[in-house]
């Protein structure tokens, strides 16, 4: 069968434009048909998104009816973190909390999430990486661990943002550096196969860089995939289909 994958940093609903509005994203995105959606920078409940739940409203809109929801921080009145959406029964849900180097630095988590259909197996995750370089070492350990322990048979993606690259140079401040190899990617490059996308992902007014990807088991064929440009969200999208 053919599954179709989207990663999206949806920046808690807010456009180019300031504007925040999921369901204008979500209509955007559904007309690639997804399977699965792996989300970043979600709010639930938020002072900022006027206490909405977003990931129900994004499920709703792109017509994924299972959703699931990491929790990394509580913000605002409100928490904030990553989803999957998904248009299989998930039948089990965990977040990982990534390891910190300094506790003042923002939490970020590894949502993972379990899907059968028929004989077939599917583990999904869904990240978003540190804007620190030792913390996000910390965290690609952390999934490799976590991936490792999964059979051989069964099919594993992750999509994510992986701020590769990114550094917090100040409050709300990053600088970007590209390059050739990735230390983050060369060890989950180990394991997995990585959806080569070079087109730039993050847009912002410190960097800009393609930091958003996939990355799939050994065991399924990548058959498409393509950067959805939108400006409803400071980030791309990132489409792939895989033949499982």
């Amino acid at each position: 069968m053919i599954l179709k994958a989207i990663t999206f940093n949806m920046c808690h609903g807010e456009g180019i434009d300031r504007k925040i509005d999921v369901e204008r994203q979500a209509k955007f995105l559904r007309k690639y048909k997804p399977d699965i959606i792996f989300l970043q920078e979600i709010d639930m409940y938020t002072q900022r998104v006027y206490s909405e739940n977003q990931i129900y409203t994004f499920s709703k809109y792109v017509e994924l009816p299972y959703r699931t929801m990491g929790i990394n921080i509580k913000y605002k009145n409100g928490y904030y973190g990553d989803g999957i959406l998904s248009r299989f029964p998930i039948e089990y849900s965990t977040n990982y909390l990534m390891p910190l180097v300094d506790k003042n630095n923002e939490q970020r988590g590894i949502l993972c999430n379990k899907i059968s259909f028929g004989t077939t197996k599917l583990n999904l995750f869904s990240v978003h990486y540190p804007t620190n370089f030792e913390e996000r070492k910390l965290g690609t350990e952390e999934l490799v661990n976590i991936i490792e322990k999964i059979d051989e048979s069964e099919i594993i993606i992750v999509g994510g943002d992986f701020n590769i690259g990114v550094e917090k140079i100040g409050k709300h401040k990053y600088k970007y550096e590209k390059s050739d190899k990735y230390v983050e990617y060369e060890m989950l490059k180990e394991i997995l196969n990585k959806v080569n996308n070079t087109e730039d992902t993050w847009f912002s007014s410190t960097g800009q860089g393609c930091i958003d990807t996939m990355f799939y088991s050994k065991n399924i064929k990548l058959l498409k995939q393509e950067t959805i440009k939108t400006k409803y969200s400071d980030h791309s999208a990132v489409y792939a289909e895989f033949e499982v």
